[in-house]
């Protein structure tokens, strides 16, 4: 009877130790098994921090091109902004042309000039009325019906002298009708082609004041730079 109440005490303590261990064993793997959040929480960063696309290099320059001043600097004309003019007749030093562009044309205009693209009136600036007037013709003009025009637009200052065909020296020499009155002011009414064959009317004023020795010299020069565009 007592050899079989030792035998049942010591089964009972062997399967209560058994139990424990399994306990322990349970326990100490659960602590280690990592969390199911961390993956996750990796891939959502690493997706944040991720670099959005640049523009491309073909991208980045046309952007830089169209924002650089030096894109709209040339004029539409392909002349060059500024121009060099040497002396002129009567010992006028030379000076530097920047151009300006008209209806339809260019021309250099130098220091003490004004010139107004929509009228195409080129001015003394410190004395607008000591001025020329551009006017382009077309290729099909009459010469004649234009002398006829000018002899009636001049004759209200006088009797109208023809200097065509006399300009040598003068910068506008290839005039092909020059019409000009002199009285208490000078009165021009030119046809005149460049080299290119390019015709324009140009109708001169000069007061004949305390500014006729500055109009004079530079206004021919520039009117005599006039090529079309």
């Amino acid at each position: 009877m007592t050899k079989s109440i030792l035998t049942t005490a010591a089964s009972v303590l062997l399967l209560s130790a058994l139990i424990l261990g399994a306990c322990s064993n349970k326990e100490t793997g659960s602590e280690a098994e990592p969390t199911a959040s961390s993956p996750a929480a990796t891939a959502v960063s690493e997706a944040t921090a991720s670099p959005e696309p640049s523009a491309s290099p073909e991208a980045t320059e046309a952007a830089q091109a169209s924002a650089s001043p030096e894109a709209s600097a040339e004029p539409s004309s392909g002349r060059p902004q500024t121009q060099s003019f040497g002396e002129q007749e009567g010992g006028v030093p030379g000076q530097e042309g920047t151009l300006a562009q008209g209806d339809g044309y260019s021309l250099y205009i130098f220091d003490g000039y004004t010139f107004d693209a929509q009228t195409g009136r080129l001015a003394l600036t410190a004395d607008p009325d000591y001025y020329a007037e551009i006017e382009p013709l077309p290729s099909g003009y009459d010469l004649a019906a234009l002398k006829q025009q000018g002899q009636t637009e001049l004759a209200a200052a006088g009797k109208p002298n023809d200097y065509s065909g006399e300009l040598i020296e003068h910068p506008l020499r290839y005039a092909e009708l020059y019409l000009q009155v002199s009285g208490e002011s000078t009165e021009d009414y030119i046809v005149w082609k460049n080299e290119a064959g390019e015709a324009y009317l140009l109708r001169l004023h000069n007061p004949n004041g305390e500014l006729s020795d500055q109009f004079a010299p530079w206004m021919t020069v520039s009117l005599s730079t006039i090529e079309g565009n």
